[in-house]
């Protein structure tokens, strides 16, 4: 017999354990399926969220050890974004990307608003979706772009280039957008004055925030990690990066910038860190472990009562997502790279996953009122869409019209991240 004392911590063991070998399991199915990993780690969620209504399992206990899971996912997953930029070639690549990601997150953030409006949403929901649908996905498209030899190439180049400043730019919009949530749902209306003050004083914040990783990158890091290198060994050294990479997002979010925010940059601070730190195999262990359970997490949120008018309003915001990307990234495409290759490289654009649900997630921690759940699931609608339906696509504009990189001498490598 078990005592009942026992069963809280063996519930949660075994929860955990089985989860964790469900998501080895889905993750080879999707790669069979060539959809993303993360389709099936959502799926996860909403299908313990649909038992736990049969069966009660997510007693406060579990559900708070799954946040706990789901939070340390979102740090590795975006302590590795920025661990897999380089600042410095985005830098000397931003005049010829800037334009085309200026106009993308202009473009798509104000379609995705307007959509929502359209849907039903309030100010402030709509708000949110829009912020969300500036960011793109670009890992779920990178595979028809490896196997067509054509990510050396110029356009490949600028797809990664955008998106890594989608990725960027869309963390920074969360940022402003969480610190003038509380002016905006105010019970005396939107003072706009005073939200204007509140995300000026965020902007200096986040530009002290800004110097200080400068610092620490340009004067800490380089004698730290070949200290690392040379007194300790494989997974310790990058156990040590991770701790400190945690102390640098949970500073962030003691700022007011949200975990999320700082780390991102905790990864941008060790980006130019030697290989044997950025891709340790350790990390990538606890990478893979960790990450699914952020979007666990999400499936976990889903409201069951609330997918039914979720899915309406997710065809709604589907169109915007497709159709933001598109005409924000094609258009201006057509001016910094060949015309055959705009459409392309505005699909590759067009998956909203990590970066998109990290910002309605954190979003939603202000309560219904800010993210109900009905944007919950739409949000949720468009990421399992559109990273289940733009490879393909893009795969086929692949085909017919190909893209030969110029003095290609070996097989195309994925970026880091």
């Amino acid at each position: 017999m078990i005592q009942a004392s026992a069963t809280p911590d063996s519930l949660l063991v075994l929860l955990v354990g089985g989860v964790t070998l469900l998501a080895i399991v889905l993750k080879h199915l999707c790669e069979r399926l060539r959809i993303p990993a993360l389709v099936g780690y959502i799926l996860i969620g909403l299908g313990l969220r649909l038992l736990h209504d049969v069966v009660p399992l997510l007693s406060p206990a579990v559900q708070g050890a799954f946040d706990l899971l789901a939070a340390l996912g979102l740090v590795a997953l975006l302590f590795r974004v920025g661990l897999g930029s380089n600042p410095r070639r985005l830098l000397d690549k931003l005049p010829g990307a800037s334009l085309i990601w200026l106009i993308s997150v202009l473009v798509s953030g104000a379609v995705g608003y307007y959509a929502a409006r359209w849907a039903g949403f309030d100010n402030v929901p709509a708000l949110v979706a829009g912020v969300a649908l500036t960011a793109t996905s670009i890992g779920v498209a990178l595979p028809p772009w490896q196997a067509a030899g054509a990510l050396r190439s110029e356009q490949g180049a600028l797809v990664l280039d955008v998106a890594e400043l989608d990725d960027i730019s869309g963390v920074v919009l969360m940022a402003l957008l969480l610190a003038i949530i509380p002016t905006l749902t105010g019970g005396n209306g939107v003072d706009w004055m005073a939200a204007s003050t509140t995300g000026a004083g965020l902007l200096a914040s986040l530009a002290a925030f800004t110097a200080g990783c400068y610092a620490f990158a340009h004067w800490v890091e380089p004698p730290m990690t070949r200290a690392l290198i040379r007194r300790e060994r494989s997974p310790t050294r990058m156990l040590i990066v991770v701790a400190v990479g945690s102390l640098i997002a949970a500073l962030a979010g003691m700022l007011g910038f949200s975990l999320a925010v700082g780390a991102l940059f905790a990864g941008l601070v060790f980006s130019k860190a030697p290989r044997k730190i950025r891709q340790d195999r350790g990390y990538r262990v606890l990478y893979d472990f960790l990450t699914p359970f952020f979007f666990i997490g999400i499936g976990l949120k889903l409201e069951p009562e609330a997918l039914t008018g979720a899915l309406s309003a997710g065809a709604i915001l589907l169109v915007a997502a497709v159709l933001g990307k598109l005409v924000g990234t094609a258009l201006p495409a057509r001016f910094m790279a060949p015309r055959s290759s705009a459409l392309v490289i505005a699909m590759s654009m067009v998956p909203r996953a990590e970066i998109a649900m990290v910002i309605v997630d954190q979003a939603g921690r202000y309560g219904p009122g800010v993210v109900p759940p009905a944007l919950y699931g739409a949000m949720t609608v468009v990421t399992l869409a559109t990273c289940a339906i733009t490879p393909s696509i893009v795969q086929r504009q692949l085909a017919a019209n190909p893209i030969t990189p110029p003095n290609l001498t070996g097989p195309d490598q994925p970026p880091s991240r």
